[in-house]
């Protein structure tokens, strides 16, 4: 049975709060450039050029048919943009997935659904899983780009960071904390006991 006390709990409002954000904001960073134009890992002005997750667009207000994607993977001629860090950026979609599951099960845990209920196992595992992810994802991201900046620098092109690094960053650093401190609390029916006659072993 739902019982709204439960979720004024601070460590259901942390996962609640966390994987909310997580989701959200590696969702964005899924859709970046070529879908949204908007929100971009890397520009260049000359040619104005703006980079995403599977592709990149020589405008912001530019078609789809000017861009060079939707693909998993791409490179440019010049050699800025390493083509297999590219690939990695799938695991951002991965990562949005598995927080999206985790803000599931804290959800059904709270409604007291089936084996769901306060059962803190399912929120926790997709939340490490997705929080995994999300690092390894910007630590790729963040690789690649801060790279890529660097040669367009040395190359007399003032090229600037989007939105979408720093997505990538949020989104990360929120589905860490919901893994770490958020979610249903441990509790006694879920710890191990040798034998169901005795006491548990804490």
């Amino acid at each position: 049975m739902f019982r709204w006390r439960d979720c004024l709990e601070g460590h259901i409002l942390i996962g609640l709060l966390a994987s909310t954000i997580s989701w959200v904001s590696l969702t964005l960073v899924t859709f970046s450039t070529p879908y949204l134009k908007s929100i971009y890992f890397l520009t260049i002005p000359t040619p104005e050029l703006y980079f995403g997750s599977y592709g990149y667009c020589p405008s912001d207000i530019s078609g789809p048919e000017h861009c060079v994607g939707s693909q998993l993977g791409y490179g440019k001629p010049g050699g800025e943009i390493t083509e297999w860090l590219t690939r990695t950026m799938i695991l951002f979609g991965l990562a949005a997935l598995f927080m999206l599951l985790a803000w599931i099960t804290l959800i059904l845990s709270l409604l007291r659904v089936g084996k769901f209920m306060w059962n803190p196992v399912y929120f926790r595992t997709t939340a490490l899983l997705g929080s995994l992810m999300a690092i390894l994802a910007e630590s790729f991201a963040l690789s690649l780009f801060v790279i890529a900046r660097r040669k367009y620098n040395d190359e007399g092109i003032r090229a600037k960071y989007g939105a979408a690094l720093w997505l990538g960053l949020v989104g990360a650093i929120s589905a860490f904390l919901g893994a770490a401190i958020g979610g249903p609390a441990y509790q006694g029916n879920y710890m191990y006991r040798a034998d169901r006659r005795q006491a548990y072993n804490v």
